[in-house]
């Protein structure tokens, strides 16, 4: 093996595990909670209260509950592989300029992470067009939204709410990554491998749960901006006020499903942050038994 592809080796086995960890702990997320996240969207867009999104979701049936779990897979699966490895690489990179590791280099790794999963804008703003109530009949699947969007209304279509998903990203991905690790330094020290696992789970669920809420509005107003085809592409700023004034001036009205959106990321973020240290520590296992 030439010095070239050894060096090439070296990169994949090292750099590689944050990126597969993430993907697998995002399809694990996915796939068990999926119905709450349609609730929590339709709650968001059409201003239901719980049992009315549930006895909507519910008319439609089990096929329509799970219409578009395709796109999250996808979107989610790379977004959370792009969030966890990119972090880890930029951070090693800016780690590189200096011996200290000086405080501002995470933020700084993590808001670029959250901009590099950017690039997944049109894969977002396709599901979200799917799980809006009023084109279950106009678009079929993924492909077909897709083509329709490609087709009709052209690239820049793909890319409405580009400016509050970088807002939103940036903004957890700087909060989760600064105040994972302390997070789970509260709890008391691990003592076995599921005590550990137990403990991801909770510093991660409660950090994703308390973030979550934290840009929860920000989520609502991208979610309707993308729930959207054809209209003016508004500032961040001119959407708020739109909203804000069709919600009775009511900030109040911005948390609408934010309870359920509470426990849904509960739940997502423990489960993420558990797998991810789980398939972290085994594919690393595994790259150090076969050097």
């Amino acid at each position: 093996m030439t010095s070239s592809q050894n060096r090439l080796s070296y990169k994949l086995k090292h750099h590689s595990p944050e990126y597969i960890a993430g993907f697998l702990s995002s399809a694990t997320n996915i796939i068990l909670t999926y119905p709450i996240n349609k609730l929590v969207f339709r709650q968001q867009v059409s201003r239901l209260n719980t049992i009315d999104a549930y006895a909507q979701l519910k008319t439609e049936g089990l096929t329509i509950l799970y219409r578009g779990i395709t796109l999250p897979l996808l979107q989610k699966t790379f977004s959370l592989s792009i969030m966890f490895g990119s972090n880890a690489h930029y951070l090693h990179i800016f780690q590189s300029f200096s011996k200290d590791d000086h405080w501002y280099y995470q933020p700084l790794a993590s808001a670029l992470a959250g901009s590099t999963e950017a690039i997944l804008t049109p894969l977002e703003r396709t599901q979200v067009l799917l799980q809006t109530a009023k084109y279950n009949h106009f678009m079929r699947n993924g492909y077909h939204a897709f083509m329709i969007l490609y087709q009709h209304y052209g690239i820049v279509e793909f890319y409405r709410g580009l400016t509050l998903t970088l807002i939103r990203n940036s903004l957890s991905n700087m909060i989760f990554f600064s105040f994972r690790k302390p997070v789970k330094d509260m709890l008391p020290t691990a003592s076995s491998g599921v005590e550990h696992s137990l403990y991801d789970f909770l510093s991660g669920g409660l950090l994703g749960a308390v973030i979550s809420t934290f840009i929860y509005p920000v989520n609502v107003l991208k979610n309707i901006q993308q729930s959207e085809i054809n209209g003016r592409f508004d500032r961040p700023i001119s959407i708020f006020r739109m909203v804000y004034k069709q919600r009775g001036d009511s900030i109040k009205e911005f948390y609408i499903g934010a309870k359920w959106n509470f426990i849904r990321s509960l739940i997502s973020w423990g489960i993420i942050n558990s797998t991810y240290e789980y398939y972290l520590t085994a594919i690393r296992k595994t790259i150090l038994d076969n050097d």
